[in-house]
């Protein structure tokens, strides 16, 4: 996992803000963008029964939108709103209520028609759990019958909850305390001890992702082999567990736990048992990021725009990228160097000879690394590091190919490999040479952190910038 500087102050600030503020809220208005809102389904079916000029939106693929639409949206699909207003939408004032299946795409077109100069932009989420009427074909009931659900305690549950939001398929998140005593505890009991663990119900449509997709995002954003930790919180109810409710989910759930088990290289800190009990935890954690987008998370903040992101750089709406893809995406030799651990040639890397103030991140994942301030000339034709920007940024393991024994260095979230570790580095910052291909890096300028979604990564350069 990353660790994050977090200022004591600013946490408890934005711990008391939530707890009196409302559930609605402006999205990316902190950082001086277009905003648009999000808002509850009840609080659409309330704006749709006003006669105030509102219009519904859905953007989804047409195909999707005949297989059943709220009645009297208009279809605007995601891939289809560029820089130009829509026609469909001639006036900037009018107020617009978007949905799509789940809530990915629509809060996508939502920012952009926010950017575009549309002031009254409400997004709601997804037909698939919508109560209300839909045109024609599956109902809500009908979705309900189809859903699947899984308890996911990954630490912290404002950041887990915050992270699966974002993927298509995902149909409702809820965040609560799980597997403790047979009584409904508040929070203040769960942090006194209580024996609940931070936990996310996940209701999934398994047709759209899978719950080996799910586990698979899930173990990205956890380190499995600490106990009762996550990032800077400490306690059991930051503990780690996968709680299924069906038997069936076991086959699944066992086979993606062996292979992370096989990748750490030891046996694994999390839970893996039934569902015994979960209680809903108080009103303002629920959506806590989103009404508190400063408020501390032991996930980077890049993980909650990763099914954006390769949706932008892929083409796609949902799933994981292919190799093919991602190839296309990052091209031949960061595909290589990441994907099968080739070896770029000396002195030919970007970054060898590069000494810009900023962050080094994951090509493939966006996952911060290094930064410039630990970056220094080795001569070995590399760009090298003294350490990387936190402890759990990077894994290490013994490599003997080619007849030598080494230790290789992969990102911790995308297992991309990035290089080598060797102990010749300069003894004044601890002795050690992160020798990293310069392929398997991106460079993020300073100034160009917040625009990125870097911004909490600004205080670590004290000035530099």
């Amino acid at each position: 996992m990353k660790r994050r500087t977090v200022f004591l102050f600013a946490f408890l600030a934005a711990l008391l803000a939530g707890c009196g503020q409302d559930r609605t809220a402006d999205v990316d208005g902190a950082a001086g963008k277009a905003v648009f809102t999000q808002i509850s389904q009840e609080e659409a079916r309330e704006m749709m029964a006003r006669d105030d000029g509102h219009v519904v939106v859905d953007v989804r693929r047409q195909d999707e939108y005949d297989g059943g639409h709220i009645p009297g949206a208009v279809l605007i699909p995601n891939e289809t709103i560029g820089t130009e207003r829509p026609p469909e939408l001639p006036d900037p004032e009018q107020i617009i209520l978007i949905y799509c299946r789940t809530g990915n795409r629509s809060r996508q077109a939502a920012q952009k028609l926010a950017d575009m100069g549309y002031v009254h932009v409400y997004e709601f989420g997804g037909i698939t759990s919508w109560t209300g009427d839909i045109v024609t074909e599956e109902t809500a009931a009908e979705a309900a019958d189809h859903m699947k659900t899984i308890y996911l305690a990954g630490g912290c549950f404002w950041g887990v909850q915050k992270f699966f939001d974002q993927f298509e398929g995902v149909l409702r998140t809820e965040v609560g305390y799980a597997n403790g005593p047979d009584a409904a505890p508040s929070y203040r009991d769960v942090c006194s001890g209580s024996g609940h663990a931070e936990t996310v119900r996940i209701d999934y449509d398994p047709d759209v992702i899978s719950l080996t997709e799910l586990l698979n995002y899930y173990f990205m954003v956890i380190d499995p082999l600490s106990v009762n930790r996550q990032g800077n919180d400490r306690g059991v109810q930051y503990r780690t567990g996968i709680y299924y409710t069906e038997e069936a989910q076991l086959p699944e759930i066992e086979s993606v736990w062996r292979e992370q088990e096989e990748k750490a290289g030891a046996a694994l800190a999390v839970e893996l048992l039934p569902l015994e009990n979960f209680f809903t935890a108080e009103e303002y954690h629920q959506k806590y990021l989103d009404n508190n987008p400063g408020g501390y998370c032991h996930i980077p903040r890049s993980f909650f725009e990763l099914e954006q992101h390769r949706s932008e750089e892929s083409g796609e709406g949902s799933g994981e990228e292919t190799d093919e893809e991602l190839r296309a995406r990052i091209g031949d030799l960061a595909f290589e160097v990441t994907q099968h651990a080739a070896t770029e040639y000396a002195f030919t890397g970007k970054y060898d000879d590069f000494f810009e103030v900023g962050l080094y991140v994951d090509v493939v994942s966006g996952e911060p690394l290094f930064t410039s301030m630990d970056k220094y000339d080795s001569g070995c034709g590399w760009p090298a590091f003294t350490k990387p920007v936190a402890g759990d940024a990077v894994t290490e393991s013994t490599d003997t190919s080619h007849g030598v024994i080494r230790t290789e260095v992969r990102s911790s979230g995308a297992d991309s490999h990035l290089g080598h570790v060797f102990s010749d580095g300069p003894r004044e910052s601890g002795g050690l040479r992160y020798c990293i291909n310069s392929a398997a890096l991106r460079f993020i300028p300073y100034d160009e952190l917040e625009a990125q979604g870097y911004g909490e990564y600004k205080a670590l350069f004290d000035g530099q910038g």
